[in-house]
């Protein structure tokens, strides 16, 4: 399945389902893939603020687009919570910031 036909087949399951946080988190990581930032933040921000997922990988994508935006603090907010809910991910995030280039997820 291309990118744009995984768009459109998330688009629709939310359309069908405004409650469907798989089909928002991976709408997510594929805008994210496609570089289509704004708009995987929006999911992401919908998927913790008004779904209010505690799925730490929606935590540790939010957080590393926020980084790479500049938003030091938004960032640590969430990688903070990443580790409130799975601990086991602290070997994982280690240096996380330092092998990310600008812009990607």
């Amino acid at each position: 399945m291309t990118p744009f036909e995984m768009i459109a087949q998330t688009t629709q399951a939310i359309a069908a389902n405004p409650s469907d946080a798989a089909a928002y988190k991976q709408r997510a990581v594929t805008l994210c893939q496609m570089q289509q930032y704004d708009e995987a933040m929006a999911d992401l921000n919908t998927l913790i603020d008004t779904l209010h997922t505690e799925d730490a990988e929606v935590f540790q994508l939010r957080g590393t687009l926020r980084m790479n935006r500049g938003d030091k603090m938004g960032a640590l907010d969430d990688m903070r919570k990443v580790l409130d809910l799975n601990p086991e991910l602290l070997q994982q995030l280690s240096g996380v910031f330092k092998t990310k280039e600008k812009g990607h997820c």
